[in-house]
């Protein structure tokens, strides 16, 4: 449950802002300026400012807000240097989030009721207080279950929640009133606020979509792609049918307009287009239908959002999808030191120097596991440190056997199901063909007081010696070393290195430290392109929130080249597959596409990029297809090279 909350709250924390509405201001959705979040409804309105975040709460053209900061132990956290309206679902664009890279203030206005949702999240263990500074001319009063927070003109607002309601001093040492809301760690805080006299949020009174046919569909929607579109994977000759469909609506006409923005992922403006709208009929079916006409020019991965707005300026409808455009001929920016190459071959030297001394126990809880023999495997990783990892073998495997090294499985320790009686539950997920071990790094290690959770989710982006990802890295070749001690059980001409998201990446850079891999499939890798996820295109990985005192932006993306996965692709000389949803908005979707294209010491036939074309996290069917297809040669055959 810790690891899933602070994956969501990772997300929410560092997805990037699309610059939206440069050209005006919309109601009912957040427009961001690109300093900052702005939202206007009937009656209120909220905003953001860089550094800062929430700096602004008005109600009937009445300030309520100083500033919404956290506490613990007498100390503000007050800085919030990433701000995003983006969203999973359909409410993109009707979410505000501001953040740091560990702490999370979001607001959601409410679209059946007026007011909305504070939702606040941290990557800490320890409690602490959501504070709201309020403007000093706001008065609270407590009454039963609620509290009112009411401004000297008479505007008011009110919480159900639970808070504390008076006065204390603010970071700068002024007093102000102030409401403190209690909250925990690694958890979803959510606190509910209503504000009198406002109005609901306008709807469309019917349905709205993107409808888009292109030259290339597929005759059936095989791709998985969602929100009207099948097939957003364009080329320079692909031809596009392409409209923003209303639907359902009142009978009268509309009066107002549509607009499509289509934006690279590293911010570049490709096209932008309004349709205006005078009173228009709908249709014999109801419908009215936008066209449009967008060209694009930029190669990689690109925003789409269209948007429809009322003749007041409401927000009707708004959604998003990705999209990629000539993905073959785009070309990353690389950030490489010259000395990147030499660092690692000293790493992995000194790395050697030090004894495996590796140890290998039965997991006695899982003794009488029906299908597999389950280890504990420990040994020495970088600086000597002891490293976990969970061994899995099939009781009747023939041996020696091909096998899997990977990470990041995405649950804490074995994920064996049993329950009290001695029943198993649900299956062990690893392939029962192949030996597999997993590192455990990042605090999934089962009862390793030794193997510290992170703090922050990256660790700490000081130095480049001691970082966090150089004791990773080294636990991955470990691993295979280990395999090497074990002749009898694994094959070392048949090893695969494979994971997802942070294991992706652990994958390539396994791939890219050690010759002795055989393939490497690689799903949605993670953290690829540190410097674009930190400049342009925040998502899940290091925030510019984390920067050290003293230290510049510049300074952490020259460190975190070391550790990037892109750079340790050239030295990958094992075939390797990349696959990654386009539309993913937990992993920098240019990332993947970013280390496709640095395998530059493979032949055409050795690499692939498979995109998927959904907004979730993983891969798209390509890549599943590949690895079923290596994975059954390396488990029939003795030897694939």
């Amino acid at each position: 449950m810790k690891n899933s909350v602070i994956m969501v709250l990772a997300v929410l924390h560092l997805l990037g802002a699309v610059a939206w509405s440069e050209e005006r201001m919309i109601k009912g959705f957040f427009n961001d300026s690109g300093t900052g979040l702005s939202f206007v409804a009937d009656g209120w309105s909220v905003r953001s400012e860089d550094g800062r975040g929430w700096v602004s709460l008005q109600v009937k053209g009445a300030e309520f807000l100083s500033a919404i900061v956290f506490q613990k132990n007498g100390q503000f956290v007050t800085h919030f240097p990433d701000h995003s309206n983006l969203s999973h679902d359909r409410l993109v664009g009707r979410v505000g989030a501001v953040s740091d890279g560990m702490y999370l203030v979001k607001i959601t206005p409410n679209a059946t009721a007026t007011g909305f949702q504070l939702y606040a999240g941290y990557n800490a263990p320890d409690d602490q207080k959501l504070v709201l500074l309020l403007n000093n001319d706001v008065a609270t009063q407590r009454a039963a279950n609620a509290v009112t927070f009411t401004h000297k003109t008479g505007a008011s607002l009110v919480t159900t929640s639970p808070c504390w309601v008076g006065v204390m001093k603010d970071p700068a040492g002024r007093e102000r009133p102030a409401a403190v809301f209690d909250t925990k760690g690694f958890a979803a805080n959510a606190f509910d606020l209503t504000i009198e006299s406002a109005r609901p949020l306008p709807s469309s009174a019917g349905d709205v979509a993107f409808s888009v046919r292109s030259s290339d569909d597929p005759p059936d929607n095989v791709l998985g792609a969602t929100r009207g579109v099948k097939n957003p994977v364009y080329g320079r000759d692909t031809k596009l049918d392409f409209a923003i469909e209303l639907t359902r609506l009142k009978p009268e006409p509309f009066t107002g307009y549509a607009e499509l923005e289509i934006r690279h992922a590293l911010g570049a403006r490709h096209y932008y287009e309004r349709q205006d709208l005078h009173a228009v009929q709908p249709d014999g079916k109801a419908r009215i239908i936008v066209r449009f006409s967008p060209k694009f020019t930029i190669p990689g991965v690109s925003e789409v959002w269209g948007r429809v707005v009322d003749t007041a300026g409401n927000l009707i409808w708004v959604d998003r999808y990705r999209m990629a455009y000539d993905c073959e001929s785009y070309r990353p920016k690389l950030m490489v030191e010259p000395d990147f190459k030499a660092f690692w071959e000293k790493t992995l030297a000194e790395l050697r120097a030090t004894p495996l001394e590796p140890v290998t126990e039965r997991v006695k809880e899982f003794a009488d596991h029906p299908k597999f023999e389950i280890y504990d495997v420990t040994y020495n990783g970088w600086n000597k440190q002891r490293i976990h990892a969970m061994l899995f073998v099939l009781k009747d495997l023939p041996r020696p056997a091909p096998a899997i090294v990977t990470a990041h499985p995405g649950t804490t320790g074995f994920g064996v199901s049993k329950r009290p009686d001695g029943v198993y539950g649900s299956e062990v997920k690893q392939d029962p063909r192949f030996v597999t071990i997993v590192p455990l790094i990042r605090g999934h290690a089962p009862d390793a007081k030794d193997i510290p959770f992170n703090h922050p989710w990256w660790g700490p982006l000081h130095d480049r010696d001691t970082y966090v990802a150089r004791a990773w890295y080294c636990a991955m070749v470990r691993a295979v070393d280990y395999l090497a001690t074990r002749p009898e059980l694994a094959d070392m001409k048949r090893i695969v290195a494979r994971g997802g998201s942070q294991g992706g990446a652990l994958a390539l850079v396994t791939a890219g430290l050690d010759p002795r891999v055989t393939v490497c499939l690689a799903d949605c890798p993670a953290n690829c392109q540190p410097h674009e996820i930190m400049e342009n295109y925040p998502s899940f990985g290091p925030s510019k929130g984390q920067v050290p005192p003293g230290q510049t932006l510049q300074d952490v993306e020259k460190m975190l080249s070391y550790y990037n996965p892109v750079n340790f692709c050239p030295l990958v000389k094992c075939p390797t597959y990349v696959g990654s949803n386009i539309g993913d908005l937990t992993v920098h979707s240019m990332g993947p596409l970013a280390a496709y294209h640095n395998l530059t010491g493979l032949k055409p036939e050795e690499k692939a990029f498979y995109p998927g074309f959904t907004h979730f996290h993983g891969s798209g069917p390509g890549l599943d297809v590949k690895s079923r297809e290596w994975l059954e040669k390396l488990a029939g055959t003795g030897t694939v090279r």
